[in-house]
């Protein structure tokens, strides 16, 4: 579906439909002004998103600010087909990765300046690596969003393991498969397929650098491949992680799943932005990833939570850029946002927040482990959604036992060369 729909925007961006190269600004509009909002997440990220916007308003009668939210599923298809089809939001947040899939397209969206935004409170490396596409800012990261990995120190005492264990690739193993020997309904880890993707990113990424080099070739080889499915079938054989059959059921939602809601799961790779949503009401801490001895890249990943970009055929881009400044820069605005979009990527929002009291210890640690850990960014054509849905694909017949290590090692890297071929 995903593939489709990009090749529909780039059909009509062919056909200058959508934003011909060089297109000049739409005519601003005179009088009121209204301005779209697009974003994804759920009512803790909805509420205080809402709230901001009145308060811009009430200090900006002349605009109207319309909200346009929902959930995860089937965000990314709806923008891609609302760009493509000239109806796009002015503001809209989109995930990281697709960023420079999207820009790759045309002038989809505005640039930014230090005229419109007050940059100096954000890293500039972190702008420059994440929302830079062909040396033009095109957009503000919401919040510095790491990996986490997320344990329950009493379910792991509970079954004779010591909850402060640094974690080896090794000790998961030797140490994790005694859940499921005392216990056939329980298990160390919480991955459903997707979340066995990014363990899957780190291995390799550890072993070989990445999985998809920045100059669009597979960055691993087949025996490095092998070894990497190798280790995670010990995963399955040895019950660290439930079968595919039982997970599957909750791709993208594995806190949903009974198992982790009843505790029979012990731990879980994350996202600091969403980590309390998928804790629940479980009592957990968080942990370092391993990483093994003369490890080319940690693999942990460091990015912006989200992205806010503004529509390129917005007839009012001065303003939605303005919007912007505002959430990201202006005191009332950053506590009333809170931690909805993670930890503020602007100095000025990490202070408001910590004398405010509204960054948790844990938040707090979790990223500053995360910052600690983290490793290369991943390159451009790795984060491209077509290479992602590959290697998806590729995870998901061989944890339902469809594919030996060597076979889907094999055929993971067929797959993506013939995919990197055609970008």
């Amino acid at each position: 579906m995903k593939k489709t729909l990009v090749l529909l925007l780039i059909a009509l961006l062919a056909m200058g439909t959508v934003f011909a190269a060089g297109s000049k600004e739409a005519a601003a509009q005179t009088g009121p002004v209204t301005l779209r909002l697009s974003w994804w997440g759920g009512d803790s990220r909805h509420t205080p998103t809402l709230k901001a916007m009145e308060a811009y308003t009430a200090q900006n009668p002349n605009v109207r600010l319309e909200g346009e939210y929902g959930g995860w599923d089937g965000y990314y298809q709806k923008i891609v087909t609302q760009i493509a089809g000239g109806t796009a939001a002015d503001i809209i947040q989109i995930d990281q990765p697709w960023l420079a899939e999207l820009a790759s397209k045309g002038d989809v969206f505005a640039t930014i300046d230090s005229s419109m935004v007050d940059l100096s409170q954000f890293d500039a490396d972190f702008l420059k690596n994440y929302c830079t596409y062909e040396g033009k800012l095109l957009g503000l990261p919401t919040g510095t969003n790491v990996n986490t990995l997320i344990v329950d120190p009493a379910m792991l005492s509970s079954f004779g393991i010591d909850p402060n264990t640094v974690w080896t690739w090794d000790n998961i193993i030797t140490e994790g498969r005694k859940i499921n020997a005392q216990d056939k309904t329980a298990y160390f880890s919480g991955a459903t397929p997707d979340i066995l993707r990014y363990w899957f990113e780190i291995y390799i990424a550890q072993l070989a650098g990445a999985v998809v080099d920045s100059n669009k070739k597979v960055a691993f080889t087949q025996a490095q491949g092998t070894e990497a499915f190798t280790y995670f079938k010990r995963w399955f054989d040895e019950g660290i992680v439930a079968p595919f059959s039982q997970t599957s059921l909750f791709y993208q939602k594995f806190q949903e799943n009974p198992s982790w809601i009843n505790g029979k799961m012990a731990t879980s790779w994350t996202w600091v932005s969403s980590m309390d949503k998928d804790i629940g009401a479980r009592k957990m801490e968080t942990r370092q990833f391993p990483v093994m001895a003369g490890a080319k890249n940690s693999g942990v990943l460091m990015r912006p939570s989200q992205i806010f970009v503004v529509n390129n055929n917005s007839k009012n881009k001065a303003e939605a850029i303005k919007v912007l400044n505002y959430l990201f820069t202006d005191a009332q605005a950053l506590e009333l946002l809170g931690l909805a979009r993670g930890i503020p990527s602007t100095m000025v929002g990490r202070s408001v927040l910590a004398q405010k009291g509204m960054i948790t210890t844990m938040a707090e640690n979790a990223t500053n482990e995360g910052i600690a850990q983290a490793g290369l960014p991943q390159s451009v054509y790795q984060m491209n959604s077509e290479v992602m849905q590959v290697m998806q694909d590729v995870i998901d017949e061989f944890g339902f036992g469809k594919l030996t290590p060597a076979e889907a090692s094999a055929k993971l890297i067929k797959n993506l060369e013939a995919t990197l071929a055609s970008l």
